[in-house]
């Protein structure tokens, strides 16, 4: 009998273990699949700003020319990648607050361009700079 109960305490030991190693390295791939989807968000906005920034002196330098052009379809570009990014958040951190703090630094990113002088281009991308740091402090608190 005794044989039989310590073969019976092994293999339940064995399958206890392997069962919370599944458990444990899923809560870590999952934990790091929302990170980098909150990174992959935080450097998209980054690129956002700085086309956005291009974007503005370009068109300060000569409106309408080709590299202005450019510019503005680069920060386009920029843009559509940064919204895919908050897609991908959406699915994998699906929280209220967390999405709305996307899109606040989306929109403070975005309108960026919108400046009128140096010093607003400089206000502006300042704000998007502290709406991205605002993001990264929310998220921070959502993926455990």
């Amino acid at each position: 009998m005794t044989p039989v109960l310590t073969s019976l305490i092994a293999v339940t030991g064995t399958l206890l273990g392997a069962v919370l190693g599944y458990l444990f390295q899923r809560r870590n791939t999952d934990r790091a699949e929302r990170r980098a989807a909150v990174l992959t968000y935080a450097n998209a906005a980054t690129d956002v700003i700085r086309s956005q920034q291009d974007w503005w002196h370009r068109r300060n330098e000569e409106a309408e020319g080709a590299e202005h052009r450019a510019a503005r379809l680069e920060a386009h570009r920029l843009r559509s990648a940064a919204r895919q990014a908050i897609n991908g958040l959406n699915i994998l951190v699906p929280d209220n607050a967390l999405l709305d703090q996307a899109e606040t630094t989306f929109t403070a990113a975005s309108d960026v361009h919108r400046a009128t002088s140096t010093a607003d281009l400089d206000n502006r991308s300042a704000a998007a700079r502290q709406s991205i740091r605002a993001f990264i402090a929310l998220a921070a608190t959502k993926i455990r």
